[in-house]
């Protein structure tokens, strides 16, 4: 059973509170933001939202311009880890991984319209590096759709010029 996000009103009055609590101010856009760029996916915005937290001084407004500079931080934190996953894939694997990225949520991977445009071998190289991503929890299968399971990695790609 998975638990359904909280709706965007109850978030934000949680994370407006938990800022008050401590003298800082947040605009109920920030929260808005997170939540429609991550899904209301709770464990990426709290991370955000911690680093947002930390950098905003008693008394002060953390403001939507902030997210990107947060998110920056995070991704500059990540970087070695991210890097050393990245570079650890196969070649195969990580064509398909940048490919999944790419489309964001991708259909039909072992497709020749998939195949052809993102440059990849036969459906069945790329059958076998999907098991292996899926299998690595690199990507993920929802509503007959791959994604990148850790959408901090597939901002890291972006933030790389991988994708």
């Amino acid at each position: 059973m998975n638990l359904q996000p909280l709706d965007l009103p109850v978030y934000t009055d949680f994370c407006i509170g938990k800022f008050e609590q401590a003298g800082k101010h947040l605009n109920s856009d920030v929260v808005a933001s997170l939540y429609q760029r991550f899904d209301a996916v709770t464990s990426y915005m709290h991370r955000i939202l911690n680093v947002l937290y930390a950098r905003t001084g008693e008394g002060e407004i953390c403001m939507l311009p902030m997210v990107d500079e947060a998110i920056d931080f995070i991704l500059r934190m990540s970087s070695d880890t991210y890097e050393s996953l990245y570079y650890q894939m196969p070649q195969k694997q990580r064509m398909l991984f940048l490919a999944i990225a790419k489309e964001g949520k991708a259909v039909e991977v072992t497709g020749g319209k998939f195949i052809h445009k993102h440059r990849l071998n036969s459906a069945s190289s790329v059958s076998s590096a999907l098991k292996g991503l899926l299998e690595k929890d690199f990507v993920t299968m929802d509503k007959n759709a791959y994604s990148v399971y850790d959408q901090f990695f597939s901002l890291w790609l972006a933030f790389k010029g991988l994708i």
